[in-house]
């Protein structure tokens, strides 16, 4: 099978749709949103039909027909072939048993935090951890909801999995604030609270400390 060419999350998605039934890019993109994909992979049209076109040319999927309803633009409707059935779940299992290096913004952040003073440190954090409740208290509102609608655990497992992140991260955070405010990460210089930053030894910088630590990149 020829080496898969395409690394956008929202094809997996397509190839998942397309493994239920043929479709054409507008159910795709309704079945999508009417299941909360949105949630897990970002999804816009123009990234859609994108996928779609990458697909075609890597073999992946096929088109059937070609629909027109009333004044409605043609709609062409996709099947996957056998390449594409195959490459779809040896990509799915690949992403289950292989950890992915990913670039999140929030530890990004904290790499530079010693530009922001302590205080206000602890606002920001206050905020974060605001949205994060919110965020968690929304996903378990959408867990009832879709128990309450006969559906199979299995079909939310992946909003278990993002409410035990958020869940961790907010107990992070909360320790992180109790460390500002017990002092442990702070001193106090000429009446204003600052971070306590050790001096690097021969000069060297933190971050080269930190990538030495752990190890080639």
């Amino acid at each position: 099978m020829a080496a898969r060419k395409i690394s956008n999350m929202l094809a997996l998605a397509v190839l998942s749709l397309l493994h239920e039934k043929p479709m054409h890019p507008y159910e795709m993109s309704a079945t999508m949103k009417e299941r909360g994909i949105p949630d897990v992979i970002k999804l816009n049209n123009g990234s859609l039909y994108s996928v779609v076109e990458a697909l075609l040319k890597q073999g992946w999927i096929v088109p059937l027909e070609t629909q027109r309803e009333g004044r409605h633009p043609e709609r062409t409707i996709y099947a996957p072939t056998e390449v594409g059935r195959l490459g779809f779940h040896d990509w799915l299992r690949e992403l289950i048993y292989e950890p992915m290096k990913e670039y999140p913004h929030f530890p990004a952040a904290l790499a530079f935090i010693g530009h922001v003073p302590p205080l206000e440190m602890n606002d920001l954090l206050d905020r974060r951890i605001g949205f994060i409740r919110k965020a968690i208290a929304e996903r378990r509102a959408g867990i009832e909801f879709a128990r309450g609608l006969g559906l199979s655990r299995i079909f939310v497992i992946e909003a278990e999995y993002i409410i035990h992140q958020l869940e961790s991260e907010l107990q992070w955070l909360m320790a992180f604030k109790e460390d500002i405010r017990n002092g442990s990460l702070t001193e106090q210089s000429d009446g204003e609270i600052n971070w306590h930053m050790t001096t690097p030894p021969d000069g060297a910088h933190p971050q080269d400390i930190k990538s030495q630590s752990k190890g080639t990149t």
